[in-house]
């Protein structure tokens, strides 16, 4: 089924949709919560910043049915090769609905390459702007020479607009697809700068060391070897062994107003990356520079910043897998909280004028447009 956004924020199924965002699942309880004030909107990727521009409606992943269950055992064959999954179901069973919009917006691999498939056959045919999170890196990781991988990048090749979420990634999936890097648009990722904001007195000083995600790309063990007897919060769904730390303390799940609390009283923020192309810790960053925190951050290949973050002007940047240079960031933040303030204040001025969710807007009308 496709969900109509209208301007006034309101759902409903009775017009068709000129651009629809394709998701994989929980967006719609998401886009309530934030009209509720309950959540954020980044990773709704600007639909309702673009909603009273266009006619904009999006898809979900559901509940499945009887007649495309046989395909849940190929889609777990190929999540187990490539670490992510195929929704073809999400795709057949709103084909209709989605050849007659415009545009499709597919906001993970996991969507993009079912579309992409039903582009290549002849499908699907509407536009289809691909926005690829991760995958090169998968795909190096399982071989380019894979006849698996040898299918994903045909299929990649049949959508009408490739997009990452930073320059790095580009070069990576440009290099790996055989393409000259301009036909990857880079689509700067925009935090929901009026939710993630400081719930905590301006003269608090944090307690602890927070460190927030689930993702492949976080590089715990690095930061557990540079931690020391530190106090530290992980915020993650990844199992770690603490082996009876006593000074850090492990959750999972939280909603989006107990994680702002989180990132409130919390010292500072740390974002330990392993090396990839792909920008692991951007939402996570930019919440809690929101937020007024300062943050350390691996600079990694898939180095989202530049020009607006600067190492020692709005944040801490660390290059990846040494445990020594991380100690030596958080020792040095620990021990001196006016410069936690700094880099906190400066850090939320940097988010609000640069990486403000109207940016990515901004840039994914013009994309959206030149395909309209």
């Amino acid at each position: 089924m496709v969900y109509a956004l209208q301007a006034d924020g309101s759902i409903t199924t009775d017009f068709t949709p000129d651009v629809v965002w394709v998701y994989r699942r929980h967006r719609r309880e998401w886009l309530e919560a934030w009209q509720r004030g309950d959540g954020s909107s980044e990773f709704l990727y600007a639909l309702p910043a673009l909603c009273d521009r266009y006619r904009t409606g999006f898809v979900e992943q559901q509940s499945s049915r009887a007649f495309l269950r046989a395909w849940y055992p190929v889609e777990w064959l190929i999540a187990r090769r490539v670490g992510m999954g195929f929704a073809l179901d999400l795709a057949l069973r709103n084909l209709p609905a989605l050849n007659r919009a415009k545009v499709l917006v597919s906001t993970v691999d996991t969507c993009g390459l079912p579309l992409a498939l039903l582009k290549r056959v002849g499908l699907l045919k509407s536009r289809l702007v691909y926005i690829s999170q991760g995958l090169s890196d998968r795909i190096a990781a399982l071989g380019t020479d894979r006849w698996l991988s040898r299918r994903y990048r045909r299929l990649l090749l049949a959508a009408d607009e490739l997009v990452t979420l930073s320059a790095g990634a580009g070069v990576a999936l440009a290099a790996w697809l055989g393409i000259p890097t301009e036909r990857v648009r880079v689509l700067p990722f925009g935090t929901d700068c009026g939710f993630w904001r400081s719930t905590a007195p301006p003269e608090a000083v944090g307690t602890r060391i927070v460190s927030v995600g689930s993702d492949a790309g976080r590089d715990y063990a690095t930061l557990l070897a540079a931690v020391g007897d530190l106090p530290l919060h992980i915020v993650t769904r990844q199992p770690l062994r603490l082996d009876g730390r006593a000074s850090i303390e492990r959750t999972t799940d939280h909603s989006a107003r107990e994680l702002r609390d989180i990132y409130s009283g919390a010292r500072f923020v740390v974002i330990p990356l392993a090396e990839r192309s792909q920008p692991s810790g951007q939402s996570a960053a930019l919440q809690a520079m929101a937020c007024g925190r300062a943050v350390i951050h691996t600079r990694t290949r898939g180095w989202w910043g530049d020009p607006y973050l600067v190492d020692g002007d709005n944040c801490i940047l660390v290059p990846p897998g040494q445990p020594a240079a991380l100690g030596g960031a958080m020792r040095r933040l620990w021990s001196d909280t006016d410069l936690c303030r700094r880099l906190g204040q400066r850090a939320r001025d940097t988010v609000a004028e640069h990486f403000a969710e109207r940016h990515m807007a901004i840039a994914l009308s013009a994309t959206i447009a030149a395909h309209l």
